[in-house]
């Protein structure tokens, strides 16, 4: 029977969960109770919030919704409206013919061939976290903080071939104002920035803070005339093979603001919690360490070292399915859809929650447990291939995942040669679902030289 065939709208609707659970719960912690639902109604059920929301918990039905039948399920959700103030029409954001035509352009920009160059950009930013380190002594430092410092400083030198130390501190805290979840009443305002409210008039002065500066760096960048382009210039070169144009100043702003947000922030996240995890479990923090020191000596990795250091990666991608960097995502279906024998209306919101699909006990065993040969070569044969999604799959599945992946093992292979790192005794570690994964009171630590 077609997804779309007019029997259809004849089959039942999916189980509602109670609304009283539904606003309580989802305040607290919104990956959480969304676990909490499909471990109580199961791979299909509805909610109301502000609205339905249809919860989607299978990989089958996340395949329909990001590959198999992906144009009839886009982006017009409130969640994308509400972050589409701050990121425009990046690539994140954008969607239909608009989205189609951003994506041809910028996706040779990512290609390997580019994103492997920037592993000494990569080393030589971690080795100025790993000199604060040596400075600290016996003092904590914040892991968070540090692993978006880094992050950021990556992401800025690969976008621009160059520092831009002198905006950095301000660019991160707009950043971090900027990431917060979509869907909290300060968000959901800003979507009306003309209502005169505190929250709306910081939200429009930091967001054109934040076009000032980025258009002021690409007008001072020009063209990069020595050593690899770097992001800026590769975007800037960019051409449609039909009509030969390339992106105006405002698309190309918002990609950088994009690209920014989303590159550092992930890569951020994602390193805090594998720093966290290996902490916890000491036994694979040293098999961790014992592949890096038969390989690397105590060098930092290179792009071509990667190869020969399978566990690093699995620590990486098990780090992953437990903390996806971002959590979930939402589509907005413009047909009639069925799902497991169920009807989901056309115009229905769409919930893919990737903290529950890393958790789905049919495709994970003992789901809460860190285990890095979830992921050892041969291991996942049998397993679903859309029970894992750190980076969405299909069409639109983030283009800048070999380039986050590329970052997070080789700063992670660095510091962790160097330095045992420890959170401090007693601190609240409670992830805070923003639009990342983040925590909810920072992460000092202990950073004791090996």
């Amino acid at each position: 029977m077609s997804a779309h065939s007019p029997v259809v709208s004849q089959l039942p609707l999916p189980p509602m969960a109670s609304w009283r659970s539904s606003l309580r719960g989802f305040k607290q912690s919104p990956p959480d109770f969304l676990l909490d639902l499909y471990r109580a109604h199961g791979d299909i059920l509805r909610f109301r919030g502000f609205f339905t929301v249809y919860c989607l918990n299978h990989p089958e039905f996340v395949r329909q919704v990001l590959t198999k039948a992906w144009p009839d399920y886009t982006k017009k959700t409130i969640d994308y409206r509400v972050i589409a103030g701050t990121l425009g029409k990046g690539l994140v954001t954008n969607d239909g013919p608009d989205w189609a035509h951003q994506r041809r352009l910028m996706q040779p920009v990512f290609a390997n061939r580019h994103i492997n160059k920037f592993d000494t950009v990569i080393n030589d930013m971690t080795a100025l976290t790993a000199e604060r380190w040596r400075a600290a002594g016996e003092d904590p430092v914040r892991l968070d903080l540090d692993m978006s410092r880094v992050a950021f400083q990556v992401v800025s030198r690969t976008l621009f071939g160059a520092e831009i130390d002198e905006v950095a501190d301000e660019m991160v805290g707009f950043l971090n104002e900027l990431n917060q979840h979509p869907l909290r009443l300060s968000a959901l305002l800003t979507m009306y920035p003309r209502i005169p409210l505190p929250s709306n008039r910081r939200f429009l002065h930091t967001k054109a803070r934040l076009h000032e500066i980025v258009d002021g760096l690409v007008a001072a960048h020009g063209t990069n005339a020595e050593g690899e382009p770097d992001i800026v210039d590769h975007l800037l070169a960019a051409r449609d093979e039909d009509s030969g144009l390339g992106m105006d100043a405002d698309q190309i702003r918002d990609e950088i603001i994009t690209l920014m947000l989303a590159g550092h922030e992930t890569s951020a996240t994602s390193l805090t919690w594998t720093f966290y995890l290996l902490s916890q479990h000491p036994e694979i923090e040293q098999r961790l360490l014992a592949e890096l020191d038969q390989v690397l000596g105590g060098r930092p990795a290179t792009s071509a070292d990667l190869a020969n250091l399978p566990y690093l990666k699995q620590v990486v991608q098990e780090s992953m399915r437990i903390y996806p960097p971002v959590w979930g995502i939402a589509r907005r279906s413009s047909e009639d859809s069925e799902f497991g024998g169920f009807h989901v209306p056309a115009n229905s919101y769409l919930a893919i929650t990737m903290h529950v699909l890393h958790r789905h006990p049919e495709f994970w065993s003992e789901p809460e447990r860190f285990d890095p040969d979830r992921f050892a070569p041969g291991s996942g044969k049998s397993r679903h291939s859309y029970a894992y999604l750190p980076f969405a799959a299909g069409p639109r599945a983030c283009i800048g995942a070999s380039m986050a992946m590329l970052e997070v093992q080789l700063v992670l292979a660095q510091l962790i040669q160097q330095f045992r790192v420890t959170p401090v005794a007693g601190h609240p570690v409670i992830p805070e679902a923003v639009v990342t994964l983040k925590t909810r009171f920072g992460m000092p630590v202990t950073v004791k030289p090996r």
